[in-house]
């Protein structure tokens, strides 16, 4: 063979290496950035999916408060403490000790 046409051949090939890791190094890191920005929708996506169901609740409750007075009556006497008029309340506090006087 002619020393040319070796340094033809072998050019050639250099030129095309060269091209296909400019490309493998152009869309490389694209393609990584398209894979992270689909995780962050999908953990977004998540968020807004729990976010709608606490709305969905919270509208719920709302109904409720509006529309079932035993509903409020619950609400005032567990979140608020609120008693009637000539109730005692006991409220028993749990030391962390057992009946026979060892710790759980």
């Amino acid at each position: 063979m002619n020393i040319w046409v070796v340094l033809y051949r072998t050019g050639w090939i250099a030129i095309t290496v060269l091209v296909i890791v400019l490309i493998v190094s152009i869309f490389v890191p694209q393609i990584q950035h398209y894979q992270e920005l689909r995780r962050k929708e999908a953990v977004l996506q998540e968020e807004i999916r729990l976010e709608e169901e606490m709305l969905r609740h919270l509208k719920e409750q709302q109904e409720r408060l509006r529309t079932d007075p035993r509903f409020v009556e619950k609400v005032a006497r567990e979140e608020f403490g609120y008693i009637r008029p000539g109730e005692t309340v006991f409220k028993f506090v749990d030391d962390g000790k057992s009946t026979n006087g060892k710790s759980r």
